[in-house]
């Protein structure tokens, strides 16, 4: 392994900072400007998740009200990435909980370390789809609602994605995995193959 600059590498790269896996997304912009996007696909030690078969919640598919949320920016998960990337290279940003079909229901969340959305699935589906995986059902959550605007109006649908990179839809009370994405400082050292 080899040390570089996270701004060396470019969106596809795999690399190693702390015991996180991750793969780069993007390199921000505007006011994003020296910092980049990544979706940590592993804890390196275990070489899984770094949350494995977790419900998004009983009866919720609205992440900010979620027992998902709770787990991710607890001190166990986000205190573990923060000890991992170092707290003062995790960058506090803003998204869109926009629902599949386009309804603004949950408006915008503040926050550190959160799963991917359905529209990030979407655009970056050719770097973190896994041509190897096969299976059709494992994967992990995004934190977007998929609202039910048939009748059955029970709120409790989520998009998740499956490693081989299909888009789906789960009951929040189903197990799935959880790839977290972060946008980091670009200027800190990773590991690199």
């Amino acid at each position: 392994m080899s040390d570089k600059k996270l701004f060396e590498l470019k969106p596809g790269d795999t690399f190693q900072v702390g015991e996180c896996l991750c793969i780069l997304l993007e390199h921000g912009k505007g006011e994003l400007e020296g910092t980049t996007k990544v979706l940590i696909i592993k804890n390196t030690w275990t070489t899984q998740p770094v949350m494995m078969e977790q419900p998004f919640d009983a009866h919720e598919s609205n992440y900010k009200l979620s027992e998902l949320r709770k787990d991710i920016e607890s001190w166990d998960n986000q205190g573990w990435i923060e000890d991992q990337v170092g707290a003062e290279n995790l960058v506090e940003h803003t998204v869109s909980l926009t629902t599949v079909d386009g309804q603004n229901d949950y408006g915008e969340l503040t926050c550190k370390v959160r799963p991917i959305t359905f529209d990030e699935a979407r655009k970056y589906n050719n770097l973190i789809a896994s041509s190897d995986d096969d299976s059709r059902i494992e994967g992990y959550w995004t934190c977007t609602a998929v609202p039910r605007r048939t009748g059955e109006d029970r709120g409790d649908f989520v998009a998740s994605v499956t490693y081989n990179g299909m888009i789906g839809e789960s009951n929040s009370w189903d197990c799935y995995d959880v790839r977290l994405v972060c946008i980091l400082k670009s200027d800190i050292n990773v590991r690199i193959d």
